[in-house]
């Protein structure tokens, strides 16, 4: 069965650019589908077969998971047993601030770049916080888009530090110290506008060993993860200033526009010119 693809344009507001509501049952869920926006939801009571990226998880209650776009996924009973769960979707741009926010490039790759979608097992106490939030996110939707929308990153905030916590350790063994401070200093501008010789001299290491290592940990290259923060800042400036698509490119390191076409429409779905318009 092919996957339908639903779009942010169409299903989340774009004044909240979030949307709240709880799955009364797996009967009521998209069928397989895959999405442009981000997704978390939270399994309230019950249990299922999650169907994801060729895969099955079983998850039960207070499971929360993290599902990215590009992820294909739906839900399954198992066995006679149905569930209940809540389920908040984010514009890209919701979830990149709150990553900013965490302050771990690292993390954040991880999260992002993991064959399958994180999944953390909720405390009771930080269940019932966040569907206490949620349901404000709910209410605040139809009277009060602006609180709607603050809230919803408060939310998404709070979900991602609970992940940040659980995977800390963990992430600590997998990411070395010198790539963690290497991905935070191509968060600027001046670095990853440059190419792949950047990496080299802010590392220390050789041009073979940070692919080794990229691959590794953020399962890409060096190169690819350098395209993917130029992109966003693309984007960024495509959305937020009146600069020429070729002014956008050069800023954001592409000296090739073609090139930038290419990978900018592969990332994103639309060509640069039509972001402006969606």
């Amino acid at each position: 069965m092919k996957a339908a693809m639903l779009r942010a344009a169409t299903l989340i507001d774009a004044q909240t650019q979030s949307n709240y509501h709880i799955v009364e049952s797996i009967n009521h869920a998209y069928p397989l589908h895959g999405h442009d926006f981000y997704e978390i939801f939270i399994i309230l009571t019950g249990r299922c077969a999650h169907l994801i990226n060729g895969e099955t998880q079983m998850l039960e209650e207070r499971e929360m998971v993290f599902i990215r776009p590009g992820d294909t996924h739906g839900y399954d009973f198992c066995g006679d047993t149905d569930c209940r769960f809540l389920n908040v979707n984010f514009y890209p741009e919701a979830v990149e601030y709150a990553f900013e926010f965490a302050g771990s490039p690292g993390f954040a790759s991880r999260m992002k770049r993991a064959k399958l979608p994180p999944v953390l097992r909720l405390a009771p106490p930080d269940m019932d916080a966040l569907m206490r939030k949620g349901s404000q996110i709910g209410l605040y939707e139809s009277i009060d888009k602006a609180k709607a929308r603050s809230t919803a990153r408060s939310w998404l905030v709070d979900a991602l530090t609970l992940f940040f916590v659980a995977h800390r350790d963990e992430d600590q063994k997998a990411m070395p110290s010198w790539l963690d401070h290497l991905l935070l200093e191509l968060q600027k501008k001046e670095n990853f506008t440059c190419g792949p010789g950047r990496l080299v001299e802010l590392s220390g290491r050789s041009a073979g060993h940070l692919n080794r290592v990229f691959k590794e940990v953020l399962q890409m290259t060096p190169t690819a993860y350098l395209n993917r923060l130029r992109l966003t800042h693309a984007r960024n400036l495509l959305l937020t200033t009146n600069l020429g698509i070729i002014e956008v490119a050069y800023e954001s390191g592409f000296d090739n526009l073609s090139h930038f076409y290419h990978l900018f429409k592969k990332q994103y779905g639309v060509s640069p010119g039509k972001t402006r318009s969606v």
